[in-house]
C-alpha cells in the first residue's frame, strides 16, 4: 500500500497472530476500543492535539467540516506529519505487516505471473517494471531476483518505477533495492517533459527510478504495474441513504465529553458536491434509509490512468487487495502497532485503510478499449496456481534448521489459507491484450475474464 494520493469489516474470526495484515481487522465486529478516562470523573480524557490534528482543527474552524477523502489525504500523506511520511511503517516493528514481508514466496511467484504475460503477449524486447506504493521494497526486490533466473526476459528490463510520495520510504526502498548506495548516488533529474525524479542503478544495470504520481511516469517499454496494497490506501467519500436522499458523513470536532477523541463524523445536513457527483449511478437507488456507502474516486482515476498507460505502452497489471466485487459501507480501519484503533484517534499515527471495490476498477478501465480485466479470484488461487506448494518445498530443502522449516510452512499458510489471507485478499488483472491474435486468459484467471 502506500501513499500517491492518501486511503474500512466482515464476519467474525479469531485472530491467529499478534502481527496482522490490515485485511485481517476487517473480520473483527463490534470494535472494541481502548478507551482513556478521567480517575476522579470517569469522564474520558480527550487526547492531546498533535501539529496534525491542529491543523485539521484549524482547517474545519476556517472552512467548516471535512470530507472523509480530505482527511484521509491529511493523515496519510501531510508532508509535514503525514502517517507515511514518517518513515518504516511495515513488518513486526511496525504497525502492519504485508504478504510480501510474511514470505519471498509471495513476491517471487508474482514476478513468475509476470514472466508468463510475457510470453503470452509476445516476448517484447523493451519492457519496464512499474509499482505504486512500494512499501520497503521488498515485494519488488523478490520479484526482480525470480525474473533474474530467465536472463531471456531480465535482459529486456529499461528500468524500475516506483511511484512512491514518502522520502523516508524512498531510503528505504534504495537500500534494499540497490545494496550499498548512498543519498550521493541518487540523482535529481528532469525529464524532456520537465517531470522531475529521482534515479539511482544498480549493479547489473536496471535503472531504479522515483515519480510521484503514476501520471508522471515514462512512456518507454511494455509496462508490468504492480498495486499491492495500494488502492486501500487511497481517499474514500462515505454516503450515507437519508429519509431524502443521500448525504455525505464529514468529519468533524467533537468537544463533547462523550469520547477521548477530538473528531467525529456527522451527517451533512444537505447535499454536499460529492453526494450530487457520486451517487447518480443506478447502482445506489436499491439502498435503504441507513445504508451507508462508501466510494474511492480517486482510485477510478488512478485505474483509469493505469489503463491508459497500458493502452499507450502495452502491457499488463495486477492490483492485489482486500474488499470485494462490490461496494461496501463501514470498512474505514485504522491500525496502530498490530492493533486496531478508531479511525479519530491521533491522526496521523495510525494506518488508515478501507476496502476496494473491485468492480468500480473494473468499470474505470472499461472506457479503455485495448484493455481486459480478470477476476478478482483469491489469494490463495492465484499462489496456488503459481505453485506454492513446490516453491516451498524447494525452499524446505535448502532450510538450515527445523525452525527455519516451520516458519516456512506457517508463511505458506498465512497467505494462503482461507481463515487468514487466502481468501480476505483479492487479485484483480489487467491487459492490453485485446488486439486479435488469441492468446488466450492470464495464468491463474482462465475463467476469470470480464
Amino acid at each position: 500500500m502506500s501513499p500517491i494520493c492518501a486511503v474500512q469489516r466482515t464476519r467474525s474470526l479469531p485472530l491467529r497472530s499478534k502481527q496482522l495484515g490490515r485485511a485481517a481487522f476487517s473480520r473483527i465486529q463490534p470494535l472494541a476500543y481502548a478507551r482513556r478516562y478521567n480517575s476522579t470523573t470517569a469522564e474520558p480524557v480527550k487526547e492531546p492535539f498533535s501539529p496534525l490534528a491542529k491543523h485539521l482543527r484549524d482547517s474545519i474552524k476556517i472552512a467548516g467540516p471535512l470530507t472523509m477523502a480530505h482527511y484521509m489525504r491529511q493523515v496519510l500523506v501531510n508532508p509535514l506529519s503525514g502517517y507515511y511520511m514518517k518513515g518504516d511503517v511495515f513488518g513486526s516493528k511496525g504497525d502492519f505487516i504485508t504478504s510480501p514481508e510474511i514470505s519471498q514466496m509471495f513476491g517471487e511467484l508474482a514476478g513468475i505471473w509476470y514472466l508468463t504475460e510475457w510470453y503470452r503477449l509476445g516476448q517484447p524486447s523493451k519492457t519496464q517494471l512499474v509499482e505504486c506504493g512500494p512499501g520497503r521494497g521488498t515485494l519488488m526486490d523478490d520479484m526482480l531476483r525470480a525474473l533474474s533466473k530467465f536472463p531471456e526476459m531480465y535482459k529486456t528490463i529499461q528500468g524500475v518505477h516506483l511511484v512512491e510520495a514518502s522520502p523516508g520510504l524512498r531510503k528505504m526502498q534504495r537500500s534494499l533495492l540497490i545494496p550499498g548506495s548512498t543519498e550521493e548516488d541518487v540523482k535529481h533529474i528532469e525529464d524532456e517533459r520537465n517531470v522531475p525524479y529521482q534515479n539511482c542503478k544498480r549493479a547489473d544495470g536496471i535503472n531504479i527510478n522515483w515519480y510521484d504520481g503514476i501520471e508522471f511516469l515514462p512512456n518507454d517499454a511494455w509496462s508490468m504495474i504492480m498495486a499491492h496494497e495500494f488502492f486501500d490506501a487511497l481517499p474514500i467519500h462515505t454516503f450515507e441513504k437519508a429519509e431524502d436522499g443521500w448525504r455525505e458523513m464529514l468529519v468533524h470536532m467533537d468537544d463533547t465529553n462523550e469520547t477521548e477523541y477530538n473528531f467525529r463524523l456527522v451527517q451533512s445536513p444537505g447535499e454536499t458536491t460529492a453526494c450530487k457527483s457520486l451517487t447518480e449511478q443506478d447502482m445506489f437507488k436499491d439502498y435503504k434509509v441507513g445504508d451507508r456507502v462508501e466510494v474511492s474516486p480517486d482510485s477510478w482515476n488512478v485505474m483509469r490512468l493505469m489503463a491508459e498507460f497500458l493502452d499507450r505502452n502495452g502491457g499488463v497489471g495486477l492490483a492485489i487487495d482486500y474488499g470485494q466485487d462490490y461496494a461496501q459501507g463501514h470498512t474505514l480501519r485504522a491500525i496502530r502497532q498490530h492493533k486496531i484503533v478508531h479511525p479519530m484517534s491521533d491522526p496521523g499515527s495510525a494506518d488508515l485503510s478501507a476496502d476496494v471495490d473491485f468492480k468500480a476498477l473494473k468499470t474505470a478501465a472499461a472506457p479503455v478499449s485495448t484493455i481486459s480485466t480478470y477476476g478478482p479470484i483469491t489469494q490463495a488461487h492465484f499462489l496456488n496456481s503459481l505453485g506454492i506448494q513446490t516453491r516451498l518445498k524447494m525452499l524446505m530443502q535448502n532450510a538450515t534448521s527445523s525452525e527455519r522449516a516451520n516458519n516456512m510452512i506457517k508463511s505458506y499458510e498465512r497467505l494462503v489459507d482461507p481463515r487468514q489471507m487466502g481468501e480476505t485478499y483479492k487479485v484483480l488483472a489487467f491487459a492490453n491484450d485485446k488486439k486479435p491474435s488469441g492468446q488466450g486468459a492470464p495464468v491463474s484467471f482462465e475463467s476469470k475474464s470480464s
